[in-house]
């Protein structure tokens, strides 16, 4: 058949070729057709035109890949926008970044919180039934979801959240804002003045004063009940600051004694020797009362420390 095809090509013929789905026959070649009969056919004359061929004269699955445009299979093999309608019929490992879209690439590439290191409960000032727990509140904090909780069962505990590392050998006059918020509760206010406390351990270096170590103590007043409350340690014109230690007994800045505002506290510590320095920073809360509230937004050194579930931020 296909030897006699080319022949009456060759010579310039046009010749009809009739194509059944079980034979083929040759007509107009001026030989005798080769007819299979059984099914009716459809005749193609040669040589081919373009947009000659209809569908009704392909047999059924004889084209192939090769047979088509290389642009017409791309499309066809081509995923339209949605196409893939649920991850079950997506092959593992598939999707790579490129393929998702970039909102969505925009979210896994930005960069999470930062958390700070050296920050936690300061074991060696807990005593009794206290604890401290960084988690999200149930009422809407400061600063984020979380804050610092502190739990005291009664006058008898005490408890220390902070940094023991990262502050030490600065300069209290340095210190520059300090502040906390809190949050307190009736119950809490109903026992006294019951607050938690800002505490610098400090090496004082009062040239009057036989001491290398205080607790340099900022106590506030209660805040109100069952709602943040925020307190601005430097410009509290209360006096509300306080050293610790027997050596500061009948000083005018003792915890025991009358105390001092923020400006005075500096005006004491700069007697002319060397310069106050920062051991360690902390909140605390006893030993005074049983107490249960929480704090978030600590400020010192320029810096706001947020207290959120999963660690301690700077801003």
């Amino acid at each position: 058949m296909l030897n006699s095809k080319n022949r009456l090509a060759a010579a310039g013929s046009a010749f009809t070729l009739v194509v059944t789905a079980v034979g083929i026959s040759v007509l107009g070649g001026g030989a005798a057709d080769a007819v299979i009969t059984g099914q009716t056919a459809t005749g193609i004359t040669y040589p081919l035109v373009r947009n000659s061929v209809a569908s009704s004269q392909v047999v059924n699955y004889s084209l192939g890949e090769s047979d088509l445009e290389k642009a017409f299979v791309a499309k066809m093999l081509a995923v339209g926008a949605n196409g893939v309608d649920t991850s079950a019929k997506l092959k593992d490992g598939v999707v790579a970044e490129v393929d998702l879209a970039p909102a969505v690439q925009s979210k896994l590439n930005k960069a999470g919180p930062t958390y700070l290191k050296h920050w936690g409960t300061v074991h060696r000032n807990v005593i009794g039934a206290a604890d401290t727990e960084l988690a999200t509140t149930s009422t809407q904090s400061p600063l984020g979801d979380g804050a610092l909780n502190l739990h005291t069962a009664s006058a008898a505990d005490k408890v220390a959240f902070g940094n023991e590392v990262d502050f030490a050998g600065g300069n209290v006059k340095d210190l520059g804002t300090v502040g906390f918020s809190v949050y307190t509760t009736g119950e809490n206010n109903a026992l006294g003045n019951n607050m938690p406390s800002i505490i610098f351990e400090i090496d004082p270096n009062v040239t009057a004063v036989a001491s290398n170590y205080s607790s340099l103590v900022y106590a506030p007043a209660n805040g109100t009940a069952n709602q943040w409350t925020t307190f601005n340690a430097t410009t509290d014109a209360v006096k509300h600051w306080g050293l610790t230690g027997t050596a500061f007994n009948g000083t005018a800045c003792s915890i025991n004694g009358a105390r001092c505002t923020w400006t005075e506290m500096l005006a004491y510590l700069s007697d002319g020797g060397d310069d106050a320095k920062l051991l360690t920073a902390t909140v605390s809360k006893g030993r005074d009362y049983a107490f249960s509230g929480a704090v978030d937004a600590l400020k010192f050194g320029g810096k706001t420390y947020n207290f959120e579930a999963a660690g301690v931020t700077v801003s």
